[in-house]
């Protein structure tokens, strides 16, 4: 029987193929779950004969397929899979924390939410809210938010590494088509609060704020906690009182040991 070729692994063909086909994986999440050929290309910025190549190599594989017609392609069950075995391998930390999460958002009337960095965006994990009218966003698990913008975001920006850190606000500002001065403040002033307090906090959408704290324990990715709500929900005295101690609060069940909240103001 002949040998079958095994692709050299240090192949640079190979490792550059392999990464474009990962990205076209990537583009793929809540709200996306349909693409062509040609949204993928331009959110891949790829030729669309290398993503038509790609998306076929995808489906021979069975990590997507191609729907009826020309609608594109989505995801197949085998990423599903993929997905839960990723929320499982947090199913530990997870559990310290879920329950709680569900109280405080009954009883503050605000989202609570578990989310981890992904390159230069949060993906959340889990998030529990009470539902109120006057709650502005509803976002689901899996949804991705901007780093920069967030406040759960900026907390995960704040416990990096300061080389990695700094690699990632270059990478966050170059994007930046307008606002890069303003948005470079803002950055800064959420990591040194964050240095100082222990939490941050922002405002990313009109009319609502997030607070947040993150943690990272040896071994685990980046957790980021955090409370949102519309300004009428989240005063500064709730904020002081009620939701920095929760997330000082969830920060320590997960590391299984108490973090000590700062002391709010009288």
């Amino acid at each position: 029987m002949r040998a079958r070729h095994v692709p050299d692994a240090d192949d640079p063909s190979l490792n550059r193929t392999m990464r474009r086909g990962i990205g076209i994986l990537r583009a793929f999440r809540p709200g996306l779950s349909v693409l062509t050929n040609g949204d993928l290309a331009e959110l891949c910025e790829l030729p669309r004969s290398t993503v038509s190549r790609l998306t076929g190599a995808l489906v021979d594989s069975g990590l997507l397929r191609q729907l009826p017609g020309a609608r594109g392609y989505s995801p197949t069950a085998a990423c599903i899979s993929l997905g839960f075995a990723s929320l499982q391998s947090l199913a530990e930390l997870r559990q310290r924390v879920l329950s709680r999460m569900q109280e405080a958002a009954d009883e503050h009337f605000v989202s609570v939410s578990l989310a981890i960095p992904d390159g230069n965006e949060m993906i959340y994990v889990d998030t529990y809210r009470k539902a109120r009218r006057e709650m502005l966003l509803h976002i689901e698990p899996g949804a991705r938010l901007p780093m920069e913008f967030t406040a759960m975001g900026r907390s995960a920006l704040a416990i990096m590494p300061e080389a990695q850190r700094e690699a990632r606000i270059a990478q966050l500002l170059a994007k930046q088509k307008t606002g890069m001065p303003r948005l470079r403040a803002e950055l800064r002033a959420g990591l040194a609060h964050h240095a100082e307090h222990g939490w941050c906090q922002a405002s990313w959408v009109t009319n609502t704020v997030g607070v947040a704290r993150a943690i990272a324990l040896p071994g685990w990715p980046v957790l980021a906690f955090n409370c949102a709500g519309s300004t009428a929900q989240m005063s500064p005295g709730k904020i002081a009182r009620k939701l920095v101690p929760l997330l000082f609060e969830l920060t320590g069940r997960v590391a299984g040991a108490g973090d000590t909240p700062p002391t709010a103001p009288d």
